[in-house]
């Protein structure tokens, strides 16, 4: 079991303060729906590359931000203001676009740790996110197909199969 809060604005400006408090509460009131671990995934600033298909369109790419922590979800609010506080991440930017989510988790795969908590990500890039409340039963097959194909796991959930399965079909279709 566990508890997934999104956060989408669009043309509304909000600073990514704002953001990370929305998600945080939206996590507290889902508490009861899990308390071994949890994570958010906030749209980042820092533009990473530009690039065009052949029809000419232009691709921006900006990576977003994951946090993820064993234990209840004020160790996560405590540990990503830690972060940030270490960081050069601007609290007060604000956006007339952005998306979040977060997942506060009950483990049914892999044991309570930080790399097993959700968002699940693709890549190191953060390209694709994946909070996910379920069981994904054929993950162990998915698993072996995606690691013969160059794909490198960090966790134990069966979930981080989603995300890398959907880069490699991207990548596959280009």
């Amino acid at each position: 079991m566990c508890g997934i809060f999104a956060y989408l604005n669009y043309n509304v400006s909000r600073e990514r303060r704002y953001v990370l408090e929305v998600l945080f509460n939206g996590l507290r009131s889902l508490d009861y729906r899990g308390y071994d671990s949890a994570g958010i995934s906030i749209d980042s600033s820092l533009l990473t590359s530009i690039s065009s298909d052949p029809n000419n369109r232009l691709s921006l790419s900006v990576p977003s931000l994951v946090f993820r922590r064993e234990g209840k979800i004020e160790s996560l609010v405590k540990s990503v203001y830690e972060e940030v506080a270490a960081s050069d991440l601007n609290l007060e930017e604000s956006f007339s676009v952005h998306a979040g989510i977060a997942q506060t988790r009950w483990a049914t795969h892999g044991e309570p740790a930080p790399s097993n908590s959700h968002p699940q990500t693709s890549d190191p890039g953060n390209e694709f996110l994946v909070v996910h409340n379920g069981v994904v039963t054929n993950y162990e097959v998915l698993r072996e197909i995606l690691v013969r194909h160059g794909f490198t796991f960090e966790s134990e959930t069966d979930a981080e199969v989603i995300p890398k399965l959907v880069k490699f079909v991207l990548l596959s279709s280009s």
